[in-house]
């Protein structure tokens, strides 16, 4: 490994990383291990000074949310550091785009020195950038971190098979048990408020209407339930602090099945290793397992109620399945979504004041047609940017393809240059073996022709990357939006497509969210910068 011996003193933040699911447990990977080894490597540096330590205890290699790291983030564009130390590449990340992504551009731009001690990396030697053995390794820790990945989603569906509960949170109406945490217990005061669900939804009410009566009665919600138990870490996000009972909140009441003793594993995955997103999984991928705790009501209780809701729910999409606006509409006050009236050509009102009396939500209608026309309006001027967009590329593509043939023609002579050049060095080496020149004269021409030759192998490789640049001139977020230049009415297909919401607020303005555009706006920067520095 090369070092800066430039005088230039370099703050350096030391990052520790110790995840159990990537199988930390020898003393080489604990953060104590980790922060002598970075200190020991300081103290034979110089031009290092430690700025700060950076822990991430638990967190897994693959995910980049860690508190952490993100703190080490801030401190590098504050120019509080700019010197990153770690033990290898994997305590940093193991995913291995992110990662490279973070060596070879973020860093760079930021004017970061990055150290991998046991990689031998060092960013200031500027070969270790682009080394094959570096890419290899983030590779390899990728593998790594996918295979390890499949092996615990493997172990815990077999202990999900043999009915372990292995949700970090027991579910309303339960608690786990202190004696095995795989194992959950009856929560009596809750599990009386489960079974008024259950028989409310049995004799007939409505979700909304099971929500409004426990609101009515100041029953804690689920969230608020665990916050006054003393819990500070909850599986309920709520838009406001005070949270409270809502009609989808009864809905998954009524549809848990492990009110009846069953333990359910397997509903969700994560689409890619170490991300936060999950997708649904197919019901004959589940793993159900029966009798493993104590049912709160019955299997008939359960059934009935399921029955009544799923009457309730086929007559809602009778009438309003195939709304292009259906859960878009979005509360500006409290954040819910707004219900539709079918009557009078429908409309949209918040009904969260018909839940719970504490919220001061307008509950004025607002014309489903105003809304449809506002979007429509958002999507062409969009669709619109994109026609732009794309032409501007396609002229950008026209001229760096005049660019290339340009480069491709001046490269050729180059090339005929560089081999006349090598021609005369021949012909000045065998002029030295023959005796026909001086030593003296054979190594001032040899200089002048190298210098030229240099020179010109240098032009070359720029002329190469140029030729081998990839072409732009296509865009698959701009070709997307173009399709949608033409259209003058909103569908469910498009709704799903571009739509993510519609924000309506007391005094009439609308807050419309579309799918994509940020991929737009980043997009009309870079060539406005582009058109700029031009």
């Amino acid at each position: 490994m090369q070092h800066n011996t430039e005088t230039k003193i370099w703050n350096a933040t030391l990052y520790l990383r110790l995840s159990r699911d990537d199988g930390d447990k020898e003393e080489s990977n604990s953060i104590t291990g980790q922060r002598e080894l970075l200190r020991d490597f300081i103290r034979t540096r110089p031009e290092l000074r430690e700025y700060a330590v950076r822990i991430d205890d638990g967190f897994t290699g693959s995910n980049f949310e860690r508190p952490s790291f993100k703190k080490m983030l801030e401190d590098v564009k504050a120019g509080r550091t700019n010197c990153i130390i770690v033990k290898d590449l994997s305590r940093f990340g193991r995913d291995y785009l992110t990662v490279g992504d973070y060596i070879s551009r973020v860093f760079p731009f930021l004017g970061v020195r990055f150290i991998s001690v046991n990689d031998g990396f060092d960013s200031s030697n500027p070969l270790d950038i682009d080394s094959l053995d570096t890419s290899f390794r983030t590779l390899i820790y990728d593998l790594y971190s996918r295979d390890l990945s499949r092996r615990v989603k493997s172990a815990k569906k077999a202990r999900a098979e043999h009915g372990a509960f292995l949700s970090p949170y027991a579910p309303y109406g339960y608690v786990k048990d202190p004696e095995d945490k795989n194992h959950l217990l009856v929560d009596t005061k809750a599990a009386d408020v489960v079974r008024r669900i259950f028989q409310m939804a049995a004799d007939g009410a409505k979700t909304w209407q099971i929500a409004a009566a426990l609101n009515g009665d100041g029953v804690s919600s689920p969230k608020n339930y665990k916050v006054e138990a003393g819990c500070t870490r909850t599986p309920w996000r709520s838009i406001q602090e005070e949270n409270f009972w809502t009609a989808n909140l009864v809905a998954k009441f009524l549809r848990d099945e492990r009110y009846i003793g069953k333990t359910v594993y397997g509903k969700r995955s994560r689409d890619i290793v170490g991300s936060t997103h999950t997708v649904k999984i197919f019901r004959n991928d589940w793993v159900i397992v029966p009798d493993r705790h104590e049912a709160i009501v019955s299997e008939a209780l359960i059934e009935k109620a399921q029955i009544c809701m799923r009457e309730y729910r086929e007559r809602e999409v009778m009438t309003g399945g195939g709304n292009p606006l259906k859960r878009k509409v979005i509360c500006g006050v409290c954040g819910h979504a707004m219900q539709r009236d079918n009557k009078k050509n429908g409309s949209y009102r918040c009904v969260t004041k018909r839940l719970n009396t504490g919220f001061d939500c307008s509950e004025e209608r607002v014309p489903e047609a105003d809304i449809l026309e506002a979007v429509v309006d958002a999507i062409q001027v969009y669709a619109q940017y994109a026609v732009s967009i794309d032409r501007l590329l396609q002229t950008r593509q026209a001229q760096r393809q005049l660019d290339r043939k340009q480069a491709q023609r001046q490269l050729q002579t180059l090339q005929s240059r560089k081999a006349r050049l090598d021609k005369r060095l021949q012909d000045l080496y065998e002029g030295l073996v023959e005796g026909e020149i001086s030593r003296e004269s054979f190594a001032a021409q040899k200089k002048a022709l190298t210098a030229q030759a240099e020179k010109i192998s240098r032009t070359v490789l720029e002329l190469e990357r140029k030729i081998s640049g990839s072409d732009d001139g296509s865009n698959a977020v701009i070709e997307h939006f173009k399709s949608y230049a033409g259209i003058t009415a909103l569908t469910r297909e498009i709704s799903i497509d571009l739509l993510h919401s519609v924000t309506i607020y007391p005094d009439g303005r609308m807050d419309i969210r579309l799918n994509l555009v940020d991929e737009i706006k980043a997009l009309m920067e870079t060539l406005r910068r582009e058109s700029c520095t031009a």
